[in-house]
């Protein structure tokens, strides 16, 4: 592998310039980047991408949800399985650019690493086609839930319900699409492995000094939609005990939700990222709050629990405050263990090369998981300076990126490699 590790080495120049370029979208004064899904700041950053596919021989789809896949035709074996690997170009509003960015650039930078290898005689691969993916609205900012394009790529999310989904100002994330001209119709190759590096989001790499985590499972997570209806009223002349305020409703809901996961035996986080209220006006009683508060768990129990409590504690400030609640929607995502057996080929070939690495399970939600139902699916992790992310101080040094990326190629190189059917894998029912 001493080869292989040297080899790409040549590439890291050429990582930098793309993640450098994707970089000039979307930029703000302050170094945060704002490339919420289908708008014309991402639809500039996926413009670059295809242009560079395309000048690397790629063939570019865009399926009807939007996700882009440049496929590659290795041509070295009579069979249709597709290696794919890659991650998401939309970002949070003022968030960072290396959050889903670098797994897409890291992506593009592996074809010319496989291509050479295998070009050399070094790399005798068993997939035909090598595939770079970028998935629509993973970060679920401008259009909930999150996850969406690799939902609807795997069946957890239908294209129509998907296309249904309204941003803040009304407009669908169909209209979106097609305003920017990613409202695609093509099908790509059905997918046999997924392979994608992201940074960790975290502080446990930064912690241990090693150059990349493999993933072995990701938390659960119920992600509520919760609806307070009060009564609009003059904040002057209404008497304080004639009030139904639903900020007041939802204020006693965000500090009971974050009472729970501190009262809960087993770990619990919780949040609320996001309220809207109504008429927002500073002499007038809330009519309406709405915020979205998410459970999240390595625990199964801990997360049932979590919503029964967070209903009962819905009925009781019900009746101290005369707001109706009530629960919009709700996303449940399950508890998932990565592919072991490929964990286990990626720990080999990571220690062939003298590698360190960590072993983590993530809290985040990331493409990957919703890959695993159908496919066998890697994530690795890169260190993010001060475990901060979906923010201006979003950063990872170039020395992790670089370093990060070579222990992705060394993965990659045995996992394509790898024969069909040496994989525990077994799909979800």
């Amino acid at each position: 592998m001493d080869s292989v590790f040297s080899d790409h080495r040549a590439l890291r120049p050429l990582l930098l310039e793309l993640l450098n370029a994707f970089g000039e979208f979307g930029k703000a004064e302050d170094g945060g980047y704002s490339r919420l899904a289908a708008s014309p700041e991402e639809k500039l950053a996926r413009d670059h991408l295809c242009e560079w596919l395309r000048a690397h021989d790629f063939a570019v789809l865009v399926d009807p949800i939007g996700n882009i896949f440049g496929v590659l035709d290795l041509g070295e074996v009579d069979t249709a399985r597709a290696f794919f690997c890659g991650s998401h170009l939309d970002s949070q509003p003022n968030g960072g650019n290396y959050d889903g960015c670098l797994g897409v650039v890291c992506a593009c930078i592996a074809a010319l690493f496989l291509k050479d290898k295998i070009d050399r005689d070094e790399i005798k691969p068993t997939f035909r086609y090598y595939v770079v993916v970028c998935w629509t609205g993973e970060e679920g900012a401008r259009f909930q839930p999150s996850l969406i394009g690799s939902s609807v790529f795997s069946g957890a999310l239908s294209l129509q319900d998907a296309w249904r989904l309204k941003d803040s100002e009304g407009v669908t994330l169909k209209d979106a699409l097609a305003a920017s001209n990613y409202l695609g119709a093509d099908s790509p190759p059905s997918p046999d492995h997924y392979l994608e590096l992201h940074i960790e989001q975290g502080p446990e790499l930064e912690k241990s000094g090693d150059p990349v985590a493999l993933v072995e499972a990701c938390w659960g997570a119920e992600k509520l939609r919760v609806l307070a209806k009060g009564k609009a009223a003059h904040t002057g002349p209404t008497p304080m005990d004639e009030r139904n305020n639903a900020l007041l409703a939802a204020s006693q809901l965000v500090v009971y939700a974050e009472e729970i996961s501190r009262r809960c035996g087993e770990t619990l986080y919780s949040s609320v990222g996001r309220m809207e209220l109504a008429p927002n006006s500073p002499n007038t009683v809330v009519e309406r709050a709405e915020l979205w508060l998410e459970f999240r768990s390595p625990g199964e129990a801990a997360l049932s629990d979590a919503v029964s409590q967070f209903k009962d504690c819905m009925s009781a400030v019900s009746g101290q405050t005369g707001c109706d609640l009530s629960i919009v929607s709700r996303e449940s995502r399950n508890i998932t263990c990565f592919d072991e057996a490929s964990i286990s080929n990626a720990e080999c070939a990571l220690g062939a090369s003298n590698t360190g690495y960590l072993k983590l399970k993530t809290v985040a939600g990331h493409d990957a998981v919703r890959l695993q139902a159908i496919c066998p699916s890697t994530l690795l992790f890169v260190p993010s300076k001060g475990g901060i992310t979906h923010s201006p101080s979003e950063y990872t040094a170039d020395e992790d990126v670089c370093a990060g990326f070579d222990a992705m190629a060394v993965v990659l190189a045995s996992l394509i490699a790898r024969p069909a059917g040496a994989s525990a894998f077994r799909r979800s029912t």
